[in-house]
């Protein structure tokens, strides 16, 4: 219950943060980037793209690339790291879930409803309704 209502203010905070980058006061932004960094202990930059309905359930340790893109309905739990290379930076589709010390490398595309285990690392794409453990991540069931 308790991690809800922190989730909540972590998203929230996210959405203030992105509303003052959209209307060109970032430095607005930036102030609130950091507060959210010291305070809640993640690191979500207004440059992240998450989507209406992106669940962050224990948004401790969590760091988002700036460049990265979260589509609705997925839930990133505890420590996981979303970070992106010189190529690019992660997609990952509606409705995944990302385990618990997750880490997700580069410009990797995650299809949609897939499962990402807990302390698994993602350095290539991983297809739509795959479940992917591992290090580095592999995919153990295919649909």
């Amino acid at each position: 219950m308790m991690s809800k209502d922190k989730t909540s203010i972590a998203i929230k905070v996210y959405k203030i943060e992105r509303f003052f980058y959209l209307h060109k006061l970032t430095f607005i932004s930036q102030i609130i980037y950091h507060l959210m960094q010291l305070i809640l202990g993640c690191t979500i930059p207004y440059f992240a793209i998450l989507e209406e309905g992106v669940n962050i359930a224990h948004f401790h340790g969590i760091v988002i690339n700036q460049k990265a893109i979260i589509k609705k309905g997925t839930v990133i739990y505890q420590n996981v790291t979303i970070g992106g290379d010189s190529k690019g930076s992660p997609i990952i589709g509606e409705n995944c879930i990302v385990g618990s010390g997750a880490v997700i490398l580069g410009k990797v595309v995650i299809g949609d409803n897939v499962k990402i285990g807990a302390n698994a690392v993602v350095v290539k794409d991983i297809p739509c309704n795959c479940t992917a453990v591992g290090v580095p991540a592999r995919i153990i069931k295919n649909g």
